[in-house]
């Protein structure tokens, strides 16, 4: 069964009516929207010192398997104190670490 672009608008715009008020609820609701968690992840640094293997995948260049190389790297020496450490890991060179030294920090506690 085929729609006229008529019944079409018409069915968005039912379910935009339905659905609308709901998601709206939903979004005053939760503490961080998905758009904010997204945003804040984009444009602030992220420490080294604290992320998950989860945070440093969504690094540029960073897989499960350098992801877990940085943790353990992390675990083994106490934490990073600086940036630069990161080139003790087999996988980062100069290159992959001038891509990462704005998206990256160290945080001392």
């Amino acid at each position: 069964m085929t729609l006229k672009k008529s019944d079409q608008l018409v069915l968005v715009c039912v379910i935009v009516a339905i659905l609308g008020p709901v998601l709206a609820t939903r979004a005053t609701l939760a503490p961080e929207t998905q758009l904010a968690q997204l945003v804040k992840r984009l444009t602030e640094p992220l420490d080294l010192n604290t992320a998950t293997l989860e945070e440093l995948i969504d690094l540029p260049g960073i897989g499960p398997v350098l992801a877990q190389r940085i943790i353990e790297y992390r675990e083994a020496h106490g934490g990073f104190q600086t940036i630069e450490e990161l080139l003790q890991i087999r996988g980062i060179g100069p290159k992959r670490l001038e891509q990462l030294r704005q998206r990256v920090t160290v945080k001392r506690p």
